[in-house]
C-alpha cells in the first residue's frame, strides 16, 4: 500500500474529505496533507482544531520556504492546506491576499518550454518507435480520436467490444472517461477511430483480450491495473526520442494538438464539427447538438480528415513506376491480341475459301461420274 492510501486509511476524515474526487486529485491531496502534517507534527484533524490564526502560522511557515524553491508548488500546498481546513465549518485560513501583504503569494510561472506539434509524418515516426502493441495501440488511440490523455486511464474494454468487427469505431466520451468535461458544461462529445488505429487496436484486443470482461480496463498494466497518464508521458518521451525529435518539445497534450491541426486542415465546413471532435465547448446552445442522431454527420466530417500515413517519395516513385509498366504491358496484351484477331480472320477466310474449292470440286467428282 503506498504512503497516501496508508494515510487516508488511518484518517477516516481526509478520506471522507476525499472521497468523491478523481483518482489523480486524491492522491495530491492526500500526498501534501501527509507532509505537511508530518513536517508540522500534528494530526489532521488536530490542526484543522487550532485557532485559525494559529493554524494559518503553521502553514505558511511550512510554504514559504518553498516559495523560493518553486512558487507554484507552495501554491499547491496552499489549495490543499486551505481546502482540508475549510471542510471543517466553512473557516478560511486568514491569508493575506493584497499585494506585498505578508502572506501573499506571488506565483512566478515558469516560461513553458518550446513546444513542437508533429505533422502526420513526423507522428508516425513516433508511434513506429513503440516497443510493443499497446504502445502503439496506445498513441495512435491519442493521435487519431483527440481525446486527452485521462480518457485512456478511465475507458474500459466494453466501450470499444462492441465495435471491434467494424472499420470505424464511435467514441463517446462522457465526464466518466474525461473528467474534464465535467466543469465544462459539456455532457459527452463524439469522436472515432478508423484506419491504421483500429486495425492495431483489434489486434491489440485479439492479443490482450481473448477471455476477458466488460469492465476490465482496456490498456491494463502487468498488474491488471489500469494505465496511469504518467505511464502514458513516459511512453510519448521515450518514442519521441527515438524518432529523434526533442522529447522536451512533446507531450501527451501536444498530440491531441497534432489531431487538431489536422481537423483544422480539413475540408469541414461547419466550425462546429470541428469544435465537436475537439470536445469543446460550443457557443450556442448544444441540446440539438449534442444527439446521438448527429453521429453520421460528426463521421462525415471526420471522414474529411486525413490519418493515414504518407507515403515516402521513393515509394511513391516506385508505384508510379510499377503503374507505368503495367500500361506499357496492358498496350502491349491488347496489340498482340488485335495480332492475334488479325491472324484468326485471315485462317477463318483462308478455311473458307478451301471449302468453297472443296465444295466445287465434289460437284465436278458428281457430274462425271453420273456422265460416266
Amino acid at each position: 500500500m503506498k504512503e497516501w492510501e496508508q494515510f487516508l486509511k488511518e484518517h477516516e476524515s481526509v478520506a471522507a474529505w476525499l472521497n468523491n474526487r478523481p483518482h489523480n486529485t486524491r492522491r495530491a491531496l492526500a500526498n501534501r496533507l501527509r507532509r505537511f502534517c508530518e513536517s508540522v507534527e500534528l494530526e489532521p484533524e488536530e490542526w484543522r482544531h487550532l485557532n485559525k490564526f494559529e493554524a494559518r502560522d503553521y502553514a505558511w511557515k511550512f510554504v514559504e520556504p518553498l516559495i523560493r524553491e518553486h512558487s507554484t508548488v507552495a501554491a499547491g500546498f496552499l489549495v490543499a492546506l486551505k481546502s482540508w481546513f475549510r471542510n471543517l465549518d466553512g473557516e478560511q485560513l486568514p491569508l493575506d491576499s493584497n499585494r506585498g501583504g505578508k502572506h501573499y503569494l506571488h506565483i512566478h510561472y515558469k516560461k513553458p518550454a518550446y513546444e513542437h506539434i508533429p505533422d502526420k509524418k513526423e507522428m508516425y515516426r513516433i508511434v513506429d518507435m513503440a516497443s510493443s502493441l499497446r504502445d502503439k495501440a496506445v498513441l495512435l488511440f491519442l493521435f487519431q480520436s483527440g481525446c486527452r490523455v485521462n480518457v485512456l486511464e478511465h475507458i474500459k474494454y466494453g466501450d470499444v467490444e462492441d465495435q471491434l468487427d467494424q472499420d470505424t469505431i464511435t467514441l463517446k466520451i462522457t465526464g466518466d472517461l474525461d473528467h474534464k468535461l465535467r466543469s465544462r458544461d459539456i455532457p459527452f462529445y463524439i469522436t472515432f477511430l478508423n484506419g491504421e488505429a483500429t486495425e492495431t487496436l483489434k489486434q491489440y484486443c485479439k492479443l490482450k483480450h481473448k477471455q476477458t470482461i466488460k469492465d476490465k480496463p482496456l490498456f491494463p498494466t502487468s498488474g491488471k491495473k489500469a494505465i496511469t497518464q504518467k505511464w502514458i508521458w513516459n511512453v510519448v518521451k521515450m518514442c519521441t526520442e527515438r524518432a529523434g525529435l526533442d522529447p522536451k518539445s512533446i507531450s501527451t497534450h501536444t498530440i491531441r494538438k497534432a489531431f487538431r491541426k489536422i481537423v483544422r486542415r480539413a475540408d469541414i465546413r461547419d466550425d462546429d464539427d470541428r469544435e465537436q471532435l475537439m470536445g469543446h465547448q460550443l457557443k450556442q446552445s448544444r441540446e440539438a447538438y449534442y444527439d446521438k442522431n448527429d453521429i453520421p454527420l460528426i463521421l462525415k466530417a471526420y471522414q474529411q480528415c486525413n490519418f493515414s500515413r504518407e507515403l515516402p517519395e521513393s515509394e511513391v516513385s516506385k508505384l508510379q513506376q510499377q503503374l507505368e509498366d503495367s500500361r506499357l504491358e496492358n498496350r502491349l496484351l491488347k496489340d498482340r491480341q488485335r495480332n492475334t484477331e488479325d491472324e484468326l480472320d485471315k485462317i477463318i477466310t483462308r478455311l473458307e475459301k478451301q471449302d468453297s474449292e472443296l465444295g466445287e470440286l465434289k460437284k465436278l467428282i458428281r457430274e462425271r461420274t453420273s456422265q460416266t
